[in-house]
């Protein structure tokens, strides 16, 4: 099954918060940093009570991540 990957990320053309799927579709924007991750995590929940995977990256303004959240499974670990 398939990842849903979503990106919370900055975008300084309208200076908010952005909620986009990889691949690039906006899902959403926000005002501030706490409501955009208020949101992606009430998606990747919403995955997740579905049975489905999914998974919420964190950028910080600069561009670089911050943290991720996965749900459902965790991926698994493979050496290499």
């Amino acid at each position: 099954m398939a990842r849903t990957v979503y990106h919370l990320a900055h975008k300084n053309a309208d200076d908010r918060w952005h909620i986009h799927q990889a691949g690039g579709r906006e899902v959403s924007r926000w005002d501030t940093k706490t409501q955009a991750v208020s949101e992606g995590v009430r998606l990747g929940h919403e995955h997740q009570r579905r049975g489905e995977l999914a998974q919420l990256v964190i950028h910080r303004q600069d561009g670089s991540i911050e943290k991720e959240y996965t749900y459902g499974e965790d991926p698994r670990r493979t050496p290499g």
